[in-house]
């Protein structure tokens, strides 16, 4: 398989090709079908080629496709580069938004977002859009991630080792707000130490967190992340690449980039059944969309960042 397009989202020329095989037709055939030459549906099933909104209509009609999943893979080809952005203070650079869409559409179909320092979400992807769709409307002014992966009206309910992942979280915030000394983020430490889910680990120190500990999960390189969504048990790996300089070096004499601060966080998949589940061009969750709505007007994010 040649190397695939960078603009391409790397997911939908896999899931025609997919179909094709399903019903058992070469290339050839379903090429003088659709009415593309055989190079050009070749370089689609390969992900060179991005198919934009019409021609992936046309190769669904010529699969006989039913007129449902025409909708979800003309829905997907549609979605494949849509991004959500707040606002960020400062705004970023004209030149550097271009490569960090690329960066986020070139995820899909795997969730993944940019934030700032203090963990504000600064974009999203089609993906984690779904995934974070019922998070409640007060959570999202800012979009602090931390916040709405502990909250109970955010993320919450919905993973099945909360008790680990908010072990995990709320270690490297104290960690980072001690090695930083950002004010920012020991005022973030205490909205999440508020929250009813916290405050009642803090109290009973369940009997699961203390196995956490002793187990040495809490020191594990890959922490995985269960979240269960709609009858399915997502399982992600999350890993941070940060652009601009980490929190121990904040004080240092190297000079602040553009990307000072930015980072891309990624939810990789953990295993078979959710890299199958996220292909799906039929992905959706209840309510998927409904609390984001239009983008907060006035929202301040940081343009500086930790690292992880």
């Amino acid at each position: 398989m040649g190397m695939r397009s960078f603009e391409n989202d790397g997911v939908l020329g896999l899931l025609l090709r997919d179909l094709r095989r399903q019903k058992s037709l070469s290339k050839q055939a379903l090429a003088e079908r659709a009415g593309f030459s055989l190079n050009q549906l070749s370089r689609i099933e390969t992900c060179e080629q991005k198919p934009d909104a019409e021609t992936v209509l046309r190769i669904a009609r010529a699969l006989g496709l039913p007129p449902s999943h025409r909708q979800q893979l003309v829905d997907r080809a549609t979605a494949a580069g849509r991004l959500r952005w707040y606002d960020s203070t400062p705004p970023l650079p004209d030149d550097i938004r271009p490569v960090l869409e690329k960066l986020l559409t070139g995820h899909e179909p795997y969730p993944a977002m940019v934030t700032d320092s203090c963990w504000n979400i600064v974009a999203l992807n089609h993906t984690m859009e779904i995934l974070m769709g019922d998070v409640a409307a007060h959570l999202l002014a800012p979009a602090n991630f931390l916040r709405i992966i502990l909250h109970p009206d955010g993320l919450a309910p919905h993973l099945t080792n909360l008790a680990q992942v908010r072990c995990h979280v709320i270690r490297m915030l104290r960690r980072w707000s001690a090695i930083s000394g950002d004010s920012r983020l020991r005022e973030l430490e205490a909205s999440i130490d508020g929250l009813p889910s916290v405050q009642d680990a803090e109290s009973t120190k369940s009997a699961e967190e203390a196995e956490f500990f002793e187990s040495g999960q809490a020191d594990r390189l890959l922490l995985p992340i269960e979240m269960h969504r709609d009858g399915h048990l997502l399982t992600f790996f999350h890993i941070v690449t940060s652009f601009g300089e980490r929190p121990g070096i904040l004080c240092s004499d190297l000079p602040s980039g553009p990307l000072s601060g930015i980072a891309l966080e990624s939810f990789l998949p953990a295993n078979t059944e959710t890299r199958v589940l996220l292909g799906s061009p039929d992905l959706a969750f209840p309510d998927a969309g409904s609390a984001f709505g239009p983008t907060p007007s006035g929202q301040q994010h940081d343009n500086e960042r930790k690292t992880s």
